[in-house]
This record gives structure tokens, C-alpha cells and sequence, in this order.
């Protein structure tokens, strides 16, 4: 291409920019800005700092005086003290104060509390010394084998004979006692599944055709008795029930007929199971 040339491929100095000189204030940075108001809590007269920018202004006239209090450093001046006297602990004049110095001057000491002191080492090697001149020391070799002579012999436990324990080669009584419940279990049920079989229920009877139809011409013998005393009665129209005992009776009446009647309806059945007792 045209404008391409192999001296574009040498890199190139790259210029530094030349840094210009530090700004410096000509005004001192400690001291506060014009009117002010920062630092002025607390005093007796708040206002402003630094008017013409020669710092605060004091005395009177405008912007902040200075303040310092009276008793700033050690209290006042006729009770101030310096700071080797003050008080430390301990050192008042009453209460405990004066037993803990009291004490530390005639120094304190325990009466029957404490234990006899450590021996030293010294008095450790005067006892050993003495102990091994004087007294006498045990063998123990000699003991261990007195006491071993004079012990007596452990025996071993004596073999059981299984031959001669209780219930051998026999059935445990207690695998009979639950033989005996399983099979009293099996006869109850089989007892049940005939009764099944039977279609009778337990604790029942087949009532006899004479008998059902006997007492089939009994009930409707007392219906039919019922139901003229009913018929004769002053209840049957709606215009009679003025009291009380006319709606009862009416009520009473037919409660009577109605039960009849499902008595006559379960003992026309072919098949009717009553109690034994009955």
C-alpha cells in the first residue's frame, strides 16, 4: 500500500509529560476559615471564628472569645494536690481500710489453719539416713513367697452334668401350657365355623310354624281390638282434638297400631330366630 514503510515497525519514544510545580497556599491550613462557626459549642459566648483571617478574635466586640475554666486541672487552688498525694487504694482512714493497714503493719498470720510445711530437701536426706541405719526394711522377695506357700489353691469349677438337669429329653412345661392354648383356640374357632354352617345364630332358635302362626293371630287379634277402641273413640276428626288428652290418645292409638304391625310384618316370614330362653 501506499504510505506503508518498514521504519513504522521501530518503535518510537514516547514523550513525558512535563508535571507542573505543587500549588502551595500562601494561607496557613491550621487556622480556621472566614466566619467560621465549627468548634464553638460548649462556651459562653458562640459566634464566629477568623474575621480578617488572623485567627479568633478574644476579648469583646464581635466573633468568639476565649474561655477556659476555672478549676480544669487539679480542682481549686486551695484544695488541689499533686499527684504523688492522691489517695490510692486502701489508704483512707476508716472501714476496712484501716484493718488492711493495721494488719500489714503487725503482719498477719493464720493460727491453727494451716498445714504443716513441705520438708526440705535437706530434711529429706536426714530422714532417709535415718530410716536406713535404724529401722528396719522388708524383704519383699521373701514375703511374696510366704505369701504364695501359705495361699490357698483356687479349684476350678465342677462340670455340670446335663444328664441330670430337670425336664431332660422332655417337653418343657411351658411349651405345653402354650400347646394347650393354641389347640383350646383352634376348638373355639371350628366351634364358630360350624354355627356359620348351620345359619343359626349363637344363642338362638328357629321359632316352629304353629308357634309363628299362633302368635300372628294373636297380634292381629289385638290389632283389630285396637283399632275398634280407636274407631269408637271422638279423635278420628280434626275438629274433635280440642284438648290435650284427645291429641294424646289419638297419638297413643296409632303408635299401638303401627307397632302391631311390624310386629305381624317380621313374624309372617318363613324363618324366625328367637332366644333359647324364650
Amino acid at each position: 500500500m501506499q504510505g506503508e514503510s518498514i521504519y513504522a515497525l521501530i518503535p518510537q519514544p514516547v514523550p513525558v509529560p512535563a508535571k507542573d510545580a505543587i500549588y502551595r497556599s500562601k494561607h496557613d491550613g491550621k487556622k480556621p476559615p472566614t466566619f467560621s462557626t465549627f468548634g464553638l459549642a460548649g462556651t459562653s459566648k458562640p459566634g464566629y471564628q477568623n474575621v480578617s483571617g488572623t485567627g479568633i478574635i478574644e476579648g469583646g466586640g464581635e466573633g468568639h472569645h476565649g474561655f477556659k475554666k476555672p478549676f480544669a486541672s487539679m480542682g481549686k487552688e486551695g484544695n488541689a494536690r499533686r499527684p504523688n498525694e492522691i489517695l490510692v487504694s486502701g489508704s483512707g482512714g476508716g472501714g476496712g481500710a484501716a484493718d488492711a493497714a493495721a494488719s500489714l503493719q503487725m503482719g498477719f498470720k493464720y493460727s491453727d489453719k494451716l498445714r504443716p510445711p513441705v520438708p526440705t530437701a535437706e530434711e529429706c536426706m536426714i530422714a532417709s539416713k535415718a530410716l536406713s541405719n535404724g529401722a528396719e526394711t522388708k524383704n519383699f522377695i521373701t514375703s511374696n513367697a510366704v505369701e504364695n506357700i501359705l495361699a490357698v489353691p483356687k479349684r476350678d469349677p465342677e462340670a455340670i452334668d446335663w444328664l441330670k438337669k430337670p425336664y431332660f429329653g422332655q417337653t418343657p412345661p411351658y411349651l405345653e401350657k402354650i400347646k394347650q392354648e393354641i389347640n383350646d383356640e383352634y376348638e373355639y374357632i371350628k366351634s364358630m365355623q360350624q354355627q356359620d354352617d348351620s345359619g343359626i345364630p349363637a344363642g338362638m332358635r328357629q321359632m316352629d310354624d304353629e308357634e309363628r302362626t299362633q302368635l300372628v293371630s294373636s297380634l292381629k287379634a289385638k290389632w283389630d281390638s285396637v283399632n275398634k277402641q280407636y274407631q269408637q273413640s271422638s279423635v278420628l276428626s280434626l275438629a274433635s282434638l280440642d284438648t290435650i288428652g284427645k291429641v294424646k290418645r289419638k297419638e297413643m292409638y296409632e303408635a299401638q297400631l303401627a307397632q302391631i304391625e311390624k310386629d305381624i310384618e317380621k313374624l309372617s316370614k318363613k324363618v324366625v330366630y328367637v332366644a333359647d330362653d324364650y
